[in-house]
């Protein structure tokens, strides 16, 4: 079985639940990860009293074992090749890997010390400070529903058990879990999960990643960043199938000419383990023969043994189906929550807290008898997410960067919706600021007629940050008309607004 770094305490002592001296609050939040921080502050921003229950770290997953980590592995390789094209920068490095007989690499202790000070070595005091501070009550426990508003919570260390009252609402913000398929030997040989692959302090010689989405492929640069050789192994006929083709295409070809191994279309059949050797024996009869392995297939909602059955939820990391309010909806009297990953709707950090703003708002407002919003626009009301089901923004932290929102002129299509994709390269303007033979490209789907700009996807070097725009489009329902007046400044990578309007036009 795989396990994380022996000097990393995912259950540190104290906040007990045997030490409440209150067991009644308005509202209840099992998980204290972004979803479940953001829904309890934003209660006691309300008037409202929060309790907060995280079984591991509070914080969750994304400090201290996907997103923040991770981006401390990838950027400075990211770094490293933008000075490359860059003219000043790029003579430099030309002349230290001359003097020391040696290729410009990134320095792998200070990646490891760089990441360990982004997740302030796996220590959660900062942000049980940040619940406090804000009128939280924090304590460390598994939570489990008891009955109707009603919370039970295991001690990690005693076992003990302590039982809660909401007087409004429980909110399951309970967070993901990875996917391990099903391969023979794999629980024998042992393996890695996300986790391993963002606290090793180990680089190995050859890691194998079994998975082609978006951990498998920012994990695949990272570790060939860092020295490894890497191999990527994935079930579909291409990397990112989520992703339109194009982009899919520029990180295959970039893989491939950073070395790394890209196969596809088949799986794993059988793991083994010799000594240092992992062997791999792939669907397809091939053998792979590696110093570790990493599964990177899919996640599924952490809510194994919560006793959600007993309000008629899964409880086996099914998705849990919620309203517009994000209640759950096989609870009709409105009293339970599922934000974040274990309603599946949108499983990334930024679209769980802000579901959490819309559940708290919501909780907040039927504590004080108000069914409705202080805005007169019903359709971007705080107390639902329905203008934002097709409009989910998402980077993955590859080279190049892919960055969308929104939908695929296939999902369009697939709705009925007449629409027409129109592509541009990212070539000129203000790509010559970043890298004299930058290589980009980017796509609008538009719905004929109305003009109204229904999806964009970036991809290139440093695009992440030219999302947000479209963003605001999409949510806006905006035209590619109105942006014409929205001018990109010069000399920026945003000038690609500027030929994606060109294209509509013609």
């Amino acid at each position: 079985m795989s396990s994380t770094r022996p000097d990393i305490d995912v259950h540190p002592k104290g906040l007990s639940p045997d030490d409440l001296k209150i067991k009644e609050f308005d509202v209840v939040i099992i998980g204290g990860g972004p979803s479940g921080e953001t829904a309890a502050m934003y209660s006691v921003k309300g008037g409202l009293t929060a309790l907060l229950i995280e079984s591991e770290l509070v914080g969750g997953e994304c400090p201290y074992w996907a997103c923040v980590p991770s981006k401390a592995m990838l950027r400075p390789n990211e770094t490293i090749e933008t000075a490359k094209g860059v003219g000043g920068a790029k003579e430099r490095l030309a002349l230290l890997a001359a003097k020391y007989s040696a290729t410009p690499e990134i320095d792998v202790e200070g990646t490891w010390s760089a990441r360990d000070r982004f997740t302030k070595g796996w220590k959660d005091d900062a942000n049980v400070e940040l619940m406090r501070t804000s009128g939280v009550e924090v304590v460390r426990g598994f939570g489990s529903i008891a009955g109707e508003k009603r919370v039970s919570i295991k001690e990690w260390h005693s076992g003990s058990t302590v039982e809660v009252t909401a007087r409004q609402a429980v909110i399951v913000a309970s967070g993901s879990a990875p996917s391990i398929p099903v391969i023979e030997g794999l629980q024998k040989a042992g393996y890695w999960t996300p986790r391993e692959a963002v606290s090793s302090n180990e680089v190995p010689k050859h890691l194998i990643i079994i998975g082609g989405g978006v951990v498998g492929c920012e994990m695949a640069f990272a570790y060939r960043s860092l020295g490894s050789q890497v191999t990527i192994i994935g079930g579909s006929d291409r990397l990112l199938p989520r992703i339109v083709p194009e982009a899919s295409s520029m990180i295959s070809l970039s893989m491939k000419n950073s070395g790394i191994k890209v196969l596809l279309s088949t799986t794993a059949k059988e793991v083994t383990r010799e000594g240092s050797t992992v062997k791999v024996d792939l669907v397809d009869g091939t053998r792979l023969h590696g110093a570790e392995i990493l599964i990177a297939a899919g996640r599924r909602a952490r809510t194994t043994g919560m006793e959600l059955d007993k309000v008629g939820a899964p409880t086996n990391g099914a998705a849990i189906t919620v309203d517009e309010s994000l209640r759950v909806v096989s609870v009709p009297a409105g009293w339970l929550y599922a934000i974040g990953d274990p309603n599946g709707l949108a499983p990334l950090t930024h679209m769980g807290k802000y579901q959490a703003i819309i559940a708290s708002q919501s909780i907040i407002a039927s504590a004080r008898g108000i069914s409705g919003d202080d805005s007169k626009e019903s359709d971007y009301s705080r107390l639902s997410r329905k203008p934002s089901d097709n409009a989910t923004p998402q980077v993955v932290f590859t080279d190049p960067q892919i960055a969308s929102v929104g939908m695929t002129m296939e999902q369009a299509q697939a709705q009925g919706l007449k629409v027409k994709a129109h592509s541009v390269k990212m070539q000129g303007h203000g790509t010559f600021l970043h890298a004299a033979d930058y290589d980009g490209w980017a796509q609008w789907v538009v719905a004929e007629g109305t003009g109204q700009i229904l999806g964009a996807i970036f991809v290139g070097r440093d695009v992440a940050d030219l999302l947000h725009a479209s963003t605001v489009a999409v949510v806006g329902k905006l035209s590619w008309r109105t942006m014409f007046h929205a001018v990109p400044s010069f000399p920026t990578l945003g000038e690609v607004y500027h030929n994606l309007v060109e294209s509509c036009a013609k």
